[in-house]
């Protein structure tokens, strides 16, 4: 039987289809950035307190450790392992365009 519903075809139209092209396009940031990560960027990154200095701090943002860094791209590559591409692509409705 068909889902006919009006509210139902709006949550698809409204909340699934975008967000599935929204997790599509993150899905090959993320894989951008760990192909980054595994050709060596990842061994400036110890994963220990010592901070990233990048300067920032006079404009409130917050300083990161090598933990933190390391933390962080653990959970991005996990975050897309976890999503089925085959499953997020299909109610895609644009044609993907890679950055």
């Amino acid at each position: 039987m068909a889902v006919t519903n009006p509210e139902a075809i709006r949550f698809v139209n409204e909340q699934i289809r975008p967000l599935s092209e929204k997790v599509r396009a993150l899905n090959a940031e993320i894989n951008a950035m760990s192909t980054a990560w595994f050709r060596g960027i990842n061994a400036t990154f110890p994963n220990t307190t010592e901070a990233v200095d990048d300067g920032r701090d006079s404009e409130g943002v917050s300083r990161l450790t090598g933990a933190d860094i390391n933390s962080s791209v653990s959970i991005m590559m996990a975050m897309e392992t976890a999503s089925n591409d085959e499953i997020i692509s299909k109610p895609c409705v644009r044609a993907f365009q890679a950055q």
